[in-house]
């Protein structure tokens, strides 16, 4: 990730926009995909909706005329004329009337096989295992009529619904027909009414109106095909039917046979079959499919253009900051600029890049200026150091008069004055000598000794100074003149007003990250706050009080605004302390 961000980072501007637009291009593509993508599953949802009701009307009309056929089956138990007779026969195994109640039973049962126009044969077994036919008597033999028996000996008279052996377009209802008269419910026989599920099937599919031709409807009982005759994915159905039973929506899209199948699946409750519903999906596929390519196309066309027209319009805009690069290189390298940026003329833009523009070309104007201006006191500096050269004269006159005094003094044996001219000559060495502004320790204190010297003479014994240093001070670098202002701010406030014994001391202490100076002395007392109130003119400073704000403004700015004078009082002194940073040594 950081990688990545490195490379954006070292990218030039129109590379990094670009990029930008070019990410969000790919945003809206996958935008548009997703949205495809949703839609189409929508349109999916919809179908099945569509779909379902539509199925939902044949299993409705499959239900219903199954329930008729049941009906039948209810009246035909019923039928007093078919009791009776096969009452008769039941008991009068050997009578010669039993061919005169199967006629009886034969005709009666030919008013009862065009209720339906699904029924394609009615068939009364008897006990001795003879049957009553109206139909085709080969259609009970597409069923297992054993098997129905023991299933119909459980239910005590209810019906079953039960397909062929193998699956063909017939389905049966069966149920046993019982004695009812004293209600004795004594099997008389079974009935089975051999229904043409094929036609039943057809005409709801028929009747449901929206479902496509190009499509397979397929019935399924206890993992069996029941409906159509000719197989059709058997295999695949009951996989199907297990795994749409899973799903939300039961539905799914598979590829058969080469071809894409929209598949639904169902449960008809009145006879406990499942059913699916192969809907041909190709052509809507492919007219998805056509019309996403199409819309797919046309946004990658308009990106395209929109790119190539970006692009144009980008080059033409950074072609103005190329332009301002170049004459900022050529600025840097003292070359002129090419003719072509030279002749455009930029001062009436009033975009960022006009302004940019104008305030470079002003800015390289006031360099000029500057810089002629620099030569022009360069030129004035050299004059002046030609006089200062020139007049070098008055301080060596001054210090070959201190000398004269000096000899003169000596001369006469007066020590104090020679003492004090000599010291009064060192100062004015230190102080007009050109040094560097930080300094060795040492030669701060010989500045001091020299004062000090001057100040013992003036006042004698009242004027008692000490020095605490520590045994290693040649790596100790100090800002030059800092301590001996100090000691003379402590002498004026502490001599010049009293006749009273004075001790000044400055203590040089080590620290872990830096040397503390401390001058101390007696006789006078620090205001609290004193360097704000002299910087806000709350005190008028005289003297040495400017001295004082001057080294503190030098400290902050060689060391940091975490340095500079403290001023406090101690013990009966007044006490000012400094710091120097180790890290300043030499």
């Amino acid at each position: 990730m950081n990688r990545c961000i490195m490379l954006f980072n070292n990218l030039s501007l129109y590379k990094k926009i670009l990029t930008v637009f070019l990410l969000s291009m790919l945003a809206i593509c996958i935008t548009f995909l997703l949205s495809v993508k949703i839609l189409t599953t929508r349109y999916n949802e919809e179908l099945y909706k569509t779909n379902a009701n539509s199925l939902n009307h044949v299993t409705t009309y499959l239900e219903s005329e199954m329930q008729t056929v049941e009906t039948i089956t209810d009246s035909l138990v019923g039928d007093q004329t078919i009791q009776s007779n096969l009452t008769f026969l039941s008991e009068n195994p050997y009578s010669n009337r039993r061919a005169l109640a199967r006629r009886d039973i034969y005709q009666q049962l030919y008013s009862y096989i065009y209720r339906s126009s699904y029924i394609k044969s009615i068939n009364i077994i008897l006990e001795d295992g003879t049957n009553i036919c109206m139909g085709s008597s080969d259609d009970i033999l597409k069923f297992d009529v054993k098997e129905l028996s023991k299933s119909l000996d459980s239910l005590k008279g209810g019906s079953i619904w039960s397909s062929s052996i193998v699956a063909g377009p017939d389905t049966v209802c069966a149920r046993q027909i019982l004695k009812l008269r004293y209600l004795s419910l004594k099997k008389l026989g079974e009935m089975y009414i051999t229904v043409n599920m094929d036609k039943m099937i057809e005409d709801g599919l028929t009747n449901s109106g929206s479902l496509s031709e190009n499509s397979n409807f397929i019935l399924m009982s206890g993992g069996k095909r029941i409906y159509p005759s000719e197989p059709f994915h058997d295999e695949l159905s009951l996989q199907l039917i297990e795994d749409i039973k899973q799903q939300e929506n039961a539905y799914t899209i598979a590829t058969l046979d080469g071809k894409k199948e929209f598949i639904i699946s169902g449960h008809i409750p009145y006879a406990k079959w499942d059913y699916l519903y192969f809907r041909d999906y190709d052509p809507l596929f492919y007219g998805i499919r056509l019309i996403s390519m199409q819309i797919f196309l046309f946004t990658f066309c308009i990106i395209t253009v929109t790119a190539v027209w970006v692009n144009v319009i980008f080059r033409h805009i950074f072609r103005h900051l190329d332009f301002l690069i170049e004459k900022i290189k050529c600025f840097g390298s003292g070359e002129v600029p090419d003719r072509n940026i030279k002749l455009y003329d930029y001062e009436n833009r009033q975009d960022e890049i006009g302004q940019l523009h104008r305030s470079f070309d002003e800015m390289t104007h006031s360099v000029k200026v500057l810089r002629d201006e620099n030569y022009d006191k360069q030129l004035l500096v050299r004059d002046s150091t030609i006089k200062m050269l020139q007049q070098q004269i008055n301080p060596h006159f001054l210090y070959n008069t201190l000398d004269t005094i000096n000899w003169m003094a000596q001369k006469y044996g007066a020590d104090d004055i020679s003492v004090m001219v000599r010291s009064l000559g060192n100062l004015f060495r230190a102080s007009i000598a050109d040094q560097k502004d930080i300094i060795p320790l040492s030669e701060e204190l010989k500045v001091l000794y020299d004062y000090i010297r001057i100040q013992e003479i003036r006042f004698k014994d009242r004027l008692n100074f000490e020095l605490d240093t520590p045994e290693k001070i040649s790596q100790i670098f100090v800002p030059k003149l800092c301590i001996q202002p100090l000691v003379e701010n402590a002498l004026k406030h502490a001599m010049e007003d009293t006749d009273e014994l004075c001790r000044i001391r400055v203590s040089i202490q080590e620290m872990e990250q830096d040397y503390q100076i401390q001058v101390s002395n007696t006789g006078s007392q620090f205001e609290e706050d004193l360097l704000e109130k002299i910087a806000n003119k709350e005190i008028t400073p005289q003297g040495s009080g400017v001295g004082l704000l001057n080294i503190n403004s030098r400290l902050k700015l060689l060391y940091g605004d975490n340095y500079g004078l403290k001023f406090y009082n101690k013990g009966g002194k007044a006490v000012v302390m400094l710091s120097i940073p180790k890290e300043q040594e030499a």
